[in-house]
């Protein structure tokens, strides 16, 4: 079993920020974007400049925040990147962690009071089934728990969001495109809207909260195919199989296999994204035998725009722009 509480890092879904903690730029803080590449450095050629730091390269390392993973690379700086004091030329990060370049230390913060789901490994729990994971998630004291959804609704295919209005916060949309809300706008209005702006991230979040859970999970994984195709390492390909079997029969047997096939693929791929969405469809997160943890209502949503942001990047991320515009026809199948 690879086991849910070693990977913590993975799943979070808080926002986070890089923090410099000592040297020129105390106190500075950098906010990290779902999905979205930062590159820093010393000139204003890096999205967040330190001139104060005058031993960083002109665009010194790129920072990559998806799906609660920080991916750190050096670009070939002069002086290096250092995480922990070791040299590195990437490395995934961990909340906490502390990267040296030039003469600033930054800080990996997860922040995660936002009111959105975080997670803590069960120290104290009874050893789960292989197949069960063994975290909880703790909510925001205004946030109750969601309950666990009726069978009825993890039946419902189409959009179950018709309105752009009335797409929850939980998608995160960015500033830009909740200027574009109005109140009367069709949700598909709007996706095509934000596509025509090409704020092609803003799509796919706006299309996964608004599509059915049994659709958002469908929809992911088709995108997933499309980018991929079928060279699929066996863990994905067992995690997109499984994604794909609960979004055909969404019942309890088939959500567990989805959970045991996303942790075999360590979700560190796409594919593996798409299984956890449909885990996170119903039930508890829990193993069956302890008191139900029901899983917030957005987060198969969460995880299905994350596999295919993530998808759209996977392989040949020069492609990008084409496959937003693939997924965004993929999904208007999933919106008649």
């Amino acid at each position: 079993m690879h086991s849910t509480s070693s990977t913590n890092s993975h799943l979070s879904l808080s926002r986070a920020y890089l923090e410099i903690v000592e040297g020129p730029g105390l106190g500075r803080k950098f906010p990290l974007r779902e999905g979205q590449v930062r590159y820093v450095g010393r000139t204003s050629q890096a999205d967040d400049s330190c001139p104060e730091n005058a031993t960083m390269s002109s665009v010194h390392f790129s920072v990559r925040w998806f799906a609660g993973q920080c991916e750190l690379k050096d670009l070939n700086s002069a002086n290096g990147t250092f995480r922990h004091g070791k040299k590195i030329s990437e490395a995934l990060l961990s909340a906490g962690d502390e990267i040296k370049a030039g003469k600033a230390t930054f800080r990996l913060v997860v922040d995660d009071g936002a009111g959105g789901a975080s997670f803590a490994s069960v120290a104290s729990a009874p050893p789960p089934p292989a197949h069960d994971t063994d975290f909880e998630i703790t909510h925001h004291p205004e946030h109750p728990p969601a309950t666990a959804a009726a069978p009825d609704a993890l039946l419902r295919t189409g959009l179950a969001v018709h309105s752009a209005a009335k797409l929850p916060a939980e998608a995160q949309l960015d500033d830009q495109a909740k200027a574009m809300l109005a109140d009367d706008m069709p949700v598909a209005q709007f996706i095509e809207l934000l596509a025509s702006r090409e704020q092609h991230l803003d799509v796919l979040r706006a299309i996964a909260h608004a599509l059915s859970k049994r659709s958002a999970v469908l929809w992911a994984c088709q995108c997933v195919r499309a980018a991929c195709g079928d060279d699929l390492n066996p863990a994905d390909e067992g995690s997109l199989k499984a994604a794909e079997t609960w979004a055909t029969d969404p019942n309890e047997e088939n959500r567990r296999k989805a959970q045991a096939a996303a942790e075999a693929a360590e979700l560190k791929s796409p594919a593996s994204w798409t299984a956890l969405a449909a885990f996170f469809s119903s039930g508890s997160l829990g193993p069956p035998t302890a008191p139900v943890v029901p899983p917030a209502a957005h987060l198969t949503s969460h995880a299905a725009a994350g596999a295919t942001m993530l998808a759209a990047v996977f392989r040949q991320p020069e492609k990008a722009t084409a496959r937003y515009e693939q997924f965004l026809q993929l999904a208007k199948e999933h919106m008649k």
